[in-house]
């Protein structure tokens, strides 16, 4: 998607002369790196964590300082959903926290994860939805629709406690509730199981350009209601 926008920026220039995008490819390189040379479904970081057994790492998606290590999180440092020591002990997590924090007029924040096809919102902690939920079910569904219009795949929709389980630390969850970012989802790509976290090749480019038309639905509506005079 980066490169679409990139390398055919004429194409988009009415979303890139008024939606500014920031992009980290990956925010857990270290564990990225060992999933390829160690342990092919490794989902933590690699910090050490005190372990006894030498464990390492927390899950970076239960570090969030948002109602942090409530529910669906653990506090074992051997455990695949870890929750860290505390809130933000792993400086990846950090690190994204602060470049959000930088931003003072952030609208959406996307976080794409595999796998379900799930388009979902905060609240992760807690079945209880947030007051606006209606407006990000309202982008979702927008969002969803465009994508399913491409190849046919279908997405369900909803907050992350109701549609999927509760998981405390999320970084949807911060970025909406301690980062101040109104529309904040975490996007689950192909598959629903039947090949997981290990998606053969010949999805990938297809999982792009759905995802891509869905991305687009949403940058136009910032553009369109949010764009500075």
């Amino acid at each position: 998607m980066l490169n679409e926008l990139v390398t055919n920026s004429d194409t988009y220039d009415d979303i890139l002369s008024a939606v500014n995008f920031y992009v980290m490819p990956s925010i857990n390189p270290d564990g990225y790196e060992y999933c390829h040379t160690d342990d092919r479904l490794w989902r933590k970081t690699r910090s050490d964590n005190g372990s006894p057994f030498g464990c390492k790492g927390a899950d970076p998606n239960r570090n969030w300082g948002h109602h942090w290590n409530e529910n669906g999180a653990s506090d074992n440092p051997c455990s695949d959903i870890y929750a860290g020591p505390e809130a933000f002990s792993e400086i990846e997590m950090k690190n994204v926290r602060n470049q959000i924090l930088d931003q003072t007029n952030l609208v959406v924040y996307l976080t794409f994860h595999s796998y379900s096809q799930l388009w979902l919102y905060p609240w992760g902690y807690t079945s209880a939805l947030p007051e606006d939920w209606q407006d990000l079910d309202d982008l979702a569904q927008s969002a969803v629709n465009a994508l399913t219009a491409v190849h046919g795949t279908i997405y369900d929709i909803g907050s992350s406690t109701n549609v999927l389980y509760a998981a405390a630390g999320g970084s949807d969850d911060w970025a909406k509730g301690e980062g101040n970012v109104k529309y904040s989802y975490t996007v689950e790509l192909r598959d629903t199981g039947n090949y997981g976290f290990v998606l053969p090749p010949d999805q990938i480019i297809p999982t792009g350009e759905e995802t891509f038309e869905a991305l687009k639905v949403v940058a136009n509506f910032v553009k369109d209601n949010y764009r500075t005079p």
